[in-house]
């Protein structure tokens, strides 16, 4: 553990932090590596290898074309009854394994399903998610989304209440660097149409008393880092919880020293102003280190802990690898997600 300790994060909070997640699963990772594999506590969902944007940084390029749609992964969870087989599979999928801080036997379950945007944009399947999102509910698993927000209308509103989180994807301070850096230029309401999303939905979580975590994403890059506290402002006053910062892991939009000092001064002062028990930042990446984004080890063994579904349906090794034609363990629209 003292080993562990010279090597992550301790200021990450809650769900953020390594060591929260690897004392929480614990017992679980220790079944894994003696040989009892268990249901992942997490299952990752691509619903969809489609966007409605077109984000400057965006590693999506590599999974998913825009100019050569033969590249695109095939958008099989667009149909209602594909995920509903997977729903059903997932929810099902229960295994007993050994609870080591309590010396007994266990049952253990898939916890967390999120839907994830790396291929495209989730809402695009918004049939077979909000199905998704009140059926896995109904069970107890946590259910979150990343999502650029652009699609989320009031319709959607009652049934997002029930998530665990949203994390919706602004990465601007207003609306010309928004319409820039995510729509090729165009001028575009987005920002506003957002902004106003958020607010109505935290408004409706207070009156209906839900616990859904509504969180905002920033990648900072040389366009959008000295906007970093404008938008802190907005966010805090329509009720967003978590202001989550990353740095273009794609490294196409590369700020140099000086944009550097000025975003980290503006964290800084968001921290200090704006922050309090229930708004704060979280700094996935800090922005004055790059060197935190190169792999420090030779062998990932997340796929023991979580799985991924991409928009075809199948099973892949890893949420960043899905691809036309790449390996993969089957389709869980064809075999139970257990079997796999």
């Amino acid at each position: 553990m003292n080993r562990l300790k010279e090597v992550y994060r301790n200021d990450l909070p809650g769900r953020f932090n390594e060591m929260e997640m690897l004392d929480r699963h614990f017992s679980r990772i220790l079944n894994v590596f003696n040989g009892n594999i268990l249901p992942p506590y997490e299952i990752l969902i691509h619903t969809s290898s489609i966007c409605n944007l077109n984000c400057k940084w965006c590693i999506g390029g590599y999974v998913s074309s825009k100019e050569n749609k033969d590249a695109l992964l095939d958008n099989n969870l667009l149909k209602k009854e594909n995920m509903v087989k997977i729903v059903n599979s997932i929810i099902n999928y229960k295994k007993m394994g050994y609870d080591y801080k309590n010396n007994c036997n266990k049952e253990y379950k898939v916890e967390n399903v999120t839907f994830s945007g790396i291929t495209g944009e989730p809402l695009i399947a918004k049939d077979s998610i909000l199905y998704a999102i009140d059926e896995l509910s109904k069970h107890n698993i946590r259910v979150g989304i990343f999502t650029n927000g652009v699609l989320i209308n009031k319709a959607m509103y009652e049934t997002l209440l029930k998530l665990g989180y949203i994390l919706i994807s602004i990465d601007a301070g207003n609306s010309e660097t928004y319409n820039k850096l995510k729509c090729n230029g165009n001028d575009t309401n987005n920002f506003d149409t957002i902004l106003k999303n958020i607010e109505e939905l935290s408004e409706l979580k207070k009156e209906y008393d839900s616990n859904v975590d509504i969180n905002v994403g920033y990648v900072i890059n040389q366009y959008n880092y000295n906007q970093i506290y404008e938008l802190a402002e907005k966010l805090k006053k329509i009720g967003v919880h978590y202001l989550r910062f990353k740095t273009d892991i794609a490294s196409l939009l590369v700020m140099n020293d000086e944009q550097k000092n000025k975003a980290s001064e503006q964290i800084k002062r968001i921290r200090k102003e704006l922050c309090d028990d229930y708004f704060s930042v979280v700094e996935i990446h800090n922005v004055m280190n790059d060197r935190e984004k190169i792999r420090k080890f030779s062998k990932c063994f997340v796929h023991y802990l979580i799985g991924n579904i991409s928009a075809d349906g199948r099973v892949y090794l890893c949420n960043y690898h899905p691809k036309k034609n790449g390996y993969n363990y089957g389709s869980a629209i064809e075999q139970d997600f257990s079997e796999i």
